[in-house]
């Protein structure tokens, strides 16, 4: 399997919202750590127009509107077609503990274990100190983050969209 690791552009919005709504489904409204109500609440079309507004900004097409923030966006590809993406930003935290916040990382359970996250792990932050935000009930996440020398530094929050709690690691 050969795994590229890109930039994200506009174009690829589409394939961000398709990765995006599957790796819901199987991480969490599959193994019951979400409600589904929860999840397809945010529609295909919302997510894609979501992610055409955060590329069109991280290529500079325009500037950041009201709630938008400016982001590092990065596609993982297996033959020419999106498994994966990775998106960073200066965090949206008042109290960030790093610079960087890995906002998200999510890839087709199909691409589990072959690669696919840690390429884009280091795409999007190298070995640069960040933080992120990952369910407090996932375990897969956290094995795949500690395995990567993030920690728990003990914050945690509610999150309301999505009605779970959150614990916060830093590396």
């Amino acid at each position: 399997m050969s795994i590229r690791v890109r930039p994200g552009t506009v174009a690829d919005a589409p394939d961000i919202a398709r990765v995006h709504w599957e790796s819901h489904r199987t991480t969490y409204t599959e193994p019951g750590l979400v409600r589904r109500d929860v999840v397809e609440a945010w529609t295909m079309r919302d997510r894609v127009m979501a992610w055409t507004t955060h590329l069109a900004i991280a290529e500079g097409v325009f500037p950041p509107p009201e709630g938008f923030r400016r982001m590092s966006i990065h596609v993982a590809e297996v033959d020419g077609r999106v498994v994966g993406w990775a998106n960073t930003s200066d965090g949206r935290d008042a109290d960030a503990p790093r610079a960087i916040e890995l906002e998200g990382l999510y890839t087709l359970a199909e691409v589990h274990g072959t690669g696919v996250g840690p390429a884009l792990l280091d795409a999007a932050i190298g070995d640069r100190p960040a933080y992120l935000w990952a369910l407090e009930v996932n375990p897969r996440a956290h094995a795949f983050y500690r395995k990567h020398g993030f920690e728990l530094d003990g914050a945690t929050k509610w999150d309301d969209r999505w009605q779970v709690a959150e614990v916060r690691f830093v590396r």
